[in-house]
C-alpha cells in the first residue's frame, strides 16, 4: 500500500476536507479507527504482514476547549485542529511531518507508521503530555505574532528557540516552566523524527533568562525528608492501632517510590 501527499505544503490553496481526511486518517488516536480507513483508502495490493492489534489503555473522552486567555489564542489552520492538549503531539503537523510521513508511507503501511507514533507519544504519561503541550502551544503563538513561516517552525533552528525562551520566558516564568516548554518542543520534534538543535546557546538564554524571573515565579525548595523523619514518625505512631499503620505503610512507599524516581530533564535530551 502506498499513500502519497497529493498537494503542497501551502494548504490554504486546498480544501479544508482534503487536510480534514488526511489528519483523520494519518493520526487518530484510535488504531482500529485507523485501521478501518487505512483499508478504505487503499486502491489495490495487499499488506503481507497485518501487525496485531495495539492494546491501548482506557481514555475518558475529553472535549477541546479554546483557552480562556486572549494570550493562548493561536491562528486557525488545518494542520493544527482543535484537539485536548495531551493529543496535540500526534494531531497538529507541520510541512516536514507531512513530507516525512509521506516518505515512509512509500515503504510501511499506515498502521505501522500510527503504531509509531502512538507509542512516541505513550512513552510520556498523558498528564505529562499536557504539561508539555503549553510549550508547545506558547511556542505556535509566538511563531504566529512573527509570521514565521510554516516551513521553519520544524525542524526549529536554535535561534528561534533561544528567541522563543528570550521573549515569552525571561522575567516572566520560572526555569522549570522553560524546562518544561522545552521538552514538550523536543518531543514533539522526536514524534516527527525532525532533528532537534536544542544547543549551547539555548541553554544560555535559559540560563539568563531564568535569573530575570520574578521572585514570586520561583518558590523556595521545601526541606528533604530523611530517614530521621521516618524514624522519629514510627516512634511516634500506635502501630497496635490499624490507622497508624496505614500511615506508616503509606509514608515509606511514598519515601521510598521517590528515592527511585529519576524524571527526564532537558539537560538530559539536550
Amino acid at each position: 500500500m502506498v499513500f502519497r501527499v497529493l498537494f503542497p505544503f501551502n494548504c490554504r490553496n486546498h480544501s479544508s476536507s482534503q487536510m480534514s481526511l488526511f489528519l483523520s486518517s494519518l493520526m487518530s488516536r484510535s488504531l482500529a479507527e485507523a485501521q478501518a480507513k487505512a483499508r478504505r483508502m487503499s486502491s489495490g495490493g495487499s499488506v503481507a504482514f497485518t501487525p496485531p492489534p495495539l492494546p491501548l489503555p482506557d481514555r475518558h473522552s475529553t472535549k477541546p476547549r479554546l483557552s480562556s486567555n486572549p494570550q493562548n489564542h493561536i491562528i486557525p489552520s488545518p494542520l493544527r485542529p482543535l484537539v485536548p492538549a495531551s493529543q496535540c503531539f500526534t494531531n497538529w503537523l507541520t510541512p516536514y511531518g507531512i513530507a516525512h510521513l509521506d516518505k515512509l508511507s512509500l515503504q510501511y503501511p499506515l498502521e505501522i507508521i500510527i503504531r509509531h507514533h502512538l507509542c512516541l507519544a505513550n512513552s510520556v504519561q498523558s498528564s505529562t503530555l499536557s504539561n508539555y503541550s503549553a510549550g508547545l502551544l506558547r511556542f505556535t503563538k509566538f511563531c504566529n505574532n512573527y509570521n514565521i513561516p510554516e516551513l521553519e517552525c520544524m525542524p526549529a533552528l536554535e535561534s528561534l528557540l533561544s528567541l522563543f525562551i528570550s521573549a515569552l520566558g525571561a522575567a516572566s516564568v520560572g526555569k522549570g516552566t522553560m524546562k518544561t516548554w522545552l521538552e514538550g518542543l523536543w518531543l514533539w520534534h522526536e514524534i516527527n523524527e525532525a532533528p532537534w538543535h536544542g544547543g549551547r546557546m539555548l541553554r544560555r538564554v535559559v540560563a539568563g533568562a531564568s535569573r530575570l524571573a520574578l521572585a514570586d515565579s520561583v518558590q523556595p525548595k521545601c526541606d528533604p525528608v530523611t530517614i530521621e523523619h521516618l524514624r522519629s514518625l514510627h516512634c511516634n505512631l500506635n502501630l497496635s492501632d490499624s490507622f497508624d499503620i496505614a500511615v506508616f505503610a503509606i509514608v515509606c512507599i511514598a519515601f521510598w517510590c521517590c528515592c527511585r524516581y529519576y524524571p527526564p530533564t532537558y539537560e538530559n535530551v539536550c
